[in-house]
């Protein structure tokens, strides 16, 4: 689950060139927006969620000590008075400023609030750029077509295996795209398309890095793709030319509206009461070491992100993961140098009695790539061609999306298989469809000739013959594979495969030399969407199965959005569903003062 030492501190650097230092955001100028000074909280007595029971330190791993239960100790260490270097007061607070957070913040300052905001990292946080977007005001201008709801929310919600909340699922896509428009409004310099002749244009000049627009909202969606076909997207997946930017903008305008934000403090602890209601939080700033205590009329919103940085409460909750060894490529890093995304969420929420999501999704899916190494320059092909594993056999329908190809690889021998492909690659590849692009292959890159520039005996292979083909992959049961390949060119020339029924049109036999196979692996274990088992209303659940007063959760911390997996075909949806129940969060925490 780590990332090579030099990997790492690449991607800190780069994180580095594109904000301020650290040092910037952890002086003076880390706190943003900061009025008068801060008065204890009248009329109750918040008290930490803390005993007196040993406990590890913060960011607990798989190394540190944990309950039968949960790998962390069953409350966190007590704060005493001397440690807090400083007590606040606020309507509500915010943990974590990624996409969901930065959301509820300015939705919260816009109703009002009184909002103070915290996040251990020296910027607000975001990585990609895609989103979900149904039945919207962009639709003309990025020619999208109208969609139906009610279909759509059967599909996703089917696609969890009926774990995730289906009112979770259909509030969203009915609302989504309107919280969108007012998400890119919040970034001044937004540019919308005026066509899809436009939209198709920045996109291009998207893929070739120069940009006429920095600033833009644009449509990844190929309109004359038939997306009824088992690989294919929906038309919804829209980008942000510049996410971050986006992201910060937003942040500035919950500033603008009286929001506090605090960078390089980290949530250690939630603040409730005697009636166990979530009355605030400890944050420890990482300059000081000490404290900030900030109490809450309203509540608190955690929107911590995932887990997929800490190996021990991954294991408990996506063993799979785990099993099977996905990457974990999370780019972002705190103001203390260690990668984001380890379960902050998880710990607070079960200290303050949350429940857990009794299915969580990871974020993995296959992308051409292999398992083995974390170059994303090797991502490669996930065309419908014949897919043998090491034993020579075929064990899948080629056709399916890459979340299910990732299921159908997880449980092959060493997480790996092999497309396999003749000489007539220029013709098929226009013919199929890109799961992880969600475009027609046709406008793709995949070529024989770029195929040939591949070739390295290791992840992609050539031959004159079938037979030396197989013979020059490490570990191929050659025999076995070739009887396979025998019996796929006899359904492809009856047009029916009665194996996996794929569908006829991908029906390619491997019959003319030179001979290709390409190694594909896992996916990445891209984030973790699971967490605590939450409601439309983004409240919070104790064990008994009711809300938690003054707790709310928002993002990859938000159980019950998804389930089992990441459903593909609603590209963009996870940065959709943060950004929309993050609002959701925002305004409903201004509706709902704590007793």
């Amino acid at each position: 689950m780590k990332i090579p030492k030099a990997e790492q501190k690449a991607l800190a650097k780069e994180g580095e060139s594109r904000g301020l230092s650290r040092r910037a955001f952890l002086t003076g100028t880390a706190l943003l927006g900061l009025g008068g000074a801060a008065t204890a909280l009248g009329g109750c007595a918040p008290q930490s969620t803390a005993s007196s029971s040993e406990a590890a330190p913060a960011n607990a791993s798989a190394s540190a000590s944990g309950t039968s239960e949960y790998p962390w100790p069953d409350a966190p260490e007590a704060i005493s008075e001397d440690q807090i270097e400083e007590t606040l007061e606020a309507d509500a607070v915010i943990v974590g400023l990624g996409v969901s957070g930065v959301a509820a913040f300015r939705s919260a300052a816009e109703e009002g609030l009184d909002v103070i905001a915290v996040e251990k990292g020296a910027t607000p946080q975001c990585r990609s750029d895609n989103y979900c977007y149904v039945n919207g005001s962009l639709n003309e201008n990025l020619g999208l077509p109208e969609l139906d709801i009610d279909e759509l929310a059967q599909e996703e919600w089917g696609n969890s295996g009926g774990y995730s909340d289906y009112r979770i699922v259909r509030k969203f896509l009915q609302n989504e795209s309107e919280v969108f428009d007012w998400w890119a409004a919040g970034d001044p310099d937004i540019y919308y398309p005026a066509s899809p002749e436009e939209a198709d244009a920045i996109n291009g000049q998207y893929l070739q890095k120069s940009l006429e627009h920095p600033y833009a909202v644009s449509s990844m969606s190929y309109r004359d793709a038939d997306w009824t076909e088992n690989k294919a997207f929906y038309p919804v997946r829209i980008y942000f030319t510049d996410h971050e930017h986006v992201v910060n903008e937003n942040a500035q305008r919950a500033i603008d509206a009286g929001g506090q934000a605090f960078y390089g403090h980290f949530a250690e602890q939630l603040i409730t009461d005697e009636n166990g209601m979530v009355r605030g939080v400890y944050a420890r700033n990482a300059e000081t070491g000490q404290y900030k205590k900030i109490t809450s009329r309203n509540g608190v919103i955690l929107a911590t992100g995932g887990c997929e940085s800490d190996e021990g409460i991954m294991a408990k909750f996506y063993p799979t993961v785990v099993k099977v060894g996905n990457l974990n490529p999370w780019p972002n890093y705190d103001a203390e140098g260690n990668l984001t995304n380890t379960g902050d969420g998880y710990r607070l929420g079960a200290w303050a009695g949350a429940d857990f999501s009794l299915n969580m999704a990871p974020m993995c899916h296959v992308m051409g790539g292999h398992a083995d190494t974390a170059d994303m320059s090797l991502v490669g092909m996930t065309t419908p061609h014949l897919h043998l594993n090491y034993n020579g056999k075929r064990f899948m329908n080629e056709e399916i999306d890459c979340t299910d190809v990732e299921v159908a690889l997880e449980s092959q021998p060493q997480g790996k298989c092999f497309l396999i492909f003749d000489s007539h690659l220029d013709e098929q590849a226009p013919l199929s469809f890109d799961p992880v692009k969600g475009r027609v292959l046709g406008r793709g890159p995949w070529t024989l000739a770029q195929m040939e520039e591949r070739v390295d005996g290791e992840t992609v292979f050539k031959a004159e013959t079938i037979e030396e083909l197989l013979s020059s992959i490490p570990g191929m049961d050659a025999e076995s594979a070739l009887a396979s390949i025998e019996r796929y060119n006899e359904m492809c020339a009856n047009g029916y495969d009665d194996d996996f029924r794929k569908s006829e049109k991908y029906l390619w036999p491997v019959q003319d030399g030179p001979f290709y196979a390409q190694r594909t692996g896992l996916g990445f274990c891209l984030t973790t969407m699971g967490g605590l088992r939450s409601d439309e209303e983004c409240r919070v659940y104790n064990k008994d199965i009711k809300p938690i007063p003054g707790l709310y959760a928002v993002g990859n911390i938000q159980g019950d959005r998804f389930a089992v997996k990441y459903p593909f075909k609603l590209p963009g949806i996870s940065h959709s569903m943060a950004m929309y129940y993050g609002y959701v969060a925002g305004k409903n925490i201004a509706a709902a003062p704590l007793a």
